[in-house]
């Protein structure tokens, strides 16, 4: 054998033991589970005594059930709005905070990501704190206004507000990091760049649908899947503020799995929720590789 075959050689056997520990845990921590959750949706188990198999029975079980077809719903409508309401105010703010720099601007960076910090119990308490229809913020400054209609609602207790107020906290909470990330973005883009589009007249939000739109396009589309991927897996907002209530009104499918692992103690239905929630995660994320490879070969 050459020099130079056993030097590659004892390269990539010092490259293969680097890289054992990180296969091993990722086997361990992540392909195990995801393997040993597929093999438990098919199963009957409480987590007490042997599991038997029972087909499909679990899937059967939760498509036929109003609470998770409720819990599906509200997560692929959780995820719209998301798209529709967080993601374009991110882009606003970034840009504006990009485009008015002065002292103000650089201390809201900090204030816009203090919330994405923040533990979840802090924020649903925050939120139960301002939409309590009794003691909250916002029913005792309505009464100080004498806007007694809006002291009425009750925005946590009603089923048909439920939903937007533990959207509107989550808008708060989790448009922070979107702004941080297209703030680094847009500050990449060279200065020359910018100059040129001002010297054509293409300055301000001119600049922005013009300029920066396209040439953010690809983080948008991250920030895009990342956020349809986060409303799949929702849980501890809505339960910290509501616990899926009142009745329905705001059962993500976390919420579902976990009542259904930890309180009915129904185990095969919890993993057939949690497969669920992988395979959509799943296709959604090929999806969007998919459309930014189409993307770069059409450029």
């Amino acid at each position: 054998m050459s020099e130079i075959a056993r030097t590659a050689r004892g390269r990539a056997v010092f490259i293969s033991l680097m890289l054992l520990p990180a296969v091993a845990a990722l086997g361990v921590f992540m392909y195990y589970p995801i393997e040993e959750t597929f093999r438990l949706s098919f199963m009957r188990s409480s987590g007490l005594g042997d599991a038997a198999f029972n087909g499909l029975a679990n899937y059967q079980f939760l498509f036929g059930n109003d609470e998770f077809r409720a819990g599906l719903a509200h997560v692929f409508l959780w995820a719209f709005w998301s798209l529709v309401i967080q993601l374009p105010l991110a882009f606003f703010v970034s840009y504006s905070l990009i485009l008015y720099r002065n002292r103000i601007t650089k201390s809201l960076r900090a204030v816009y990501y203090l919330a994405n910090i923040l533990p979840s119990t802090i924020t649903a308490m925050l939120g139960i704190f301002v939409f309590s229809n009794t003691n909250g913020v916002l029913a005792a400054l309505a009464r100080k206004i004498s806007w007694t209609w809006l002291a009425k609602l009750d925005f946590i207790g009603d089923p048909t507000l439920a939903f937007w107020a533990v959207f509107f906290v989550a808008t708060w909470m989790y448009t922070g990091f979107p702004i941080i990330y297209l703030m680094a973005r847009m500050e990449q883009i060279p200065l020359e760049i910018r100059e040129a589009a001002e010297l054509d007249g293409a300055g301000g939000w001119r600049y922005a649908r013009a300029i920066v739109l396209p040439m953010i396009s690809y983080p948008l589309r991250i920030l895009a899947v990342l956020m349809i991927v986060g409303s799949l897996k929702l849980f501890d907002l809505p339960y910290l503020m509501t616990k899926g209530g009142p009745g329905d009104a705001t059962k993500t499918l976390g919420i579902i799995l976990y009542n259904q692992g930890f309180v009915n103690w129904q185990y095969g239905s919890a993993a057939a929720v949690g497969v669920v929630i992988f395979l959509l995660s799943l296709v959604f994320t090929i999806a969007q590789f998919s459309w930014q490879r189409k993307g770069g070969e059409a450029e």
